[in-house]
């Protein structure tokens, strides 16, 4: 029997980034302005995510399109931080302490924040040099040989979801900090991001 790849329809790697991106945002945004107690993880987002992927293995592209989704979410927080810290060697300090904690913090048996850790710093190296404008087949190879070696064979869903799940949080963070965690700024910024690349 012969299986169509193309029947499954799945999201683009772009779209799910700001969607993922701007459920961490808004949820740090009420966890700022508490009304209701501290926020419960968010379990749709989990559920969302990893459907999504599951839909891309079915169509043989995980890992193409999670390689993709995971660069756009690097790409998103490092032009956020750059906003936030305004220069390069403010940058480089920042990700030298924040990876030392993020070691330190995630001592499980297949930790995803050394290598996020990892391909940050090679996007932020990049977009130092460059504007954050169209990815290079170089930066992507460079990005994809620390991701890749972290998928585990028999894993890969499990693995590209807490790699993604790591960057939306980072993200989602900084982004509600640049907003002031302000939910209309949010939710109007990312907004008009997925109109600009639905014009593209």
């Amino acid at each position: 029997m012969t299986h169509d790849r193309e029947t499954t329809p799945r999201p683009g790697p772009h779209k799910v980034a700001l969607s993922l991106i701007q459920t961490a945002a808004l949820d740090y945004a009420a966890d700022h302005f508490p009304a209701n107690g501290p926020q419960e993880p968010n379990w749709e987002m989990h559920r969302a995510l990893t459907a999504t992927l599951d839909s891309w293995q079915a169509n043989g592209t995980l890992r193409e399109d999670s390689l993709l989704l995971t660069e756009q979410l690097a790409v998103d927080l490092v032009a956020y931080l750059f906003q936030q810290l305004g220069d390069r060697a403010r940058m480089e300090l920042w990700l030298r302490d924040f990876g030392d904690q993020v070691c330190q913090a995630q001592q499980h048996s297949h930790p995803a924040g050394p290598t996020a850790i990892e391909i940050l710093s090679v996007v932020a190296e990049d977009l130092a040099v460059r504007p954050p404008e169209p990815a290079g087949a170089e930066r992507l190879a460079r990005i994809g040989v620390p991701y890749l070696l972290y998928l585990r064979d028999g894993h890969e869903v499990e693995d590209a979801r807490e790699m993604a799940l790591t960057f939306a949080l980072w993200a989602g963070a900084q982004l509600a900090a640049l907003m002031h965690h302000d939910a209309e700024r949010i939710t109007a910024y990312l907004h008009a991001r997925e109109n600009a690349h639905t014009e593209e």
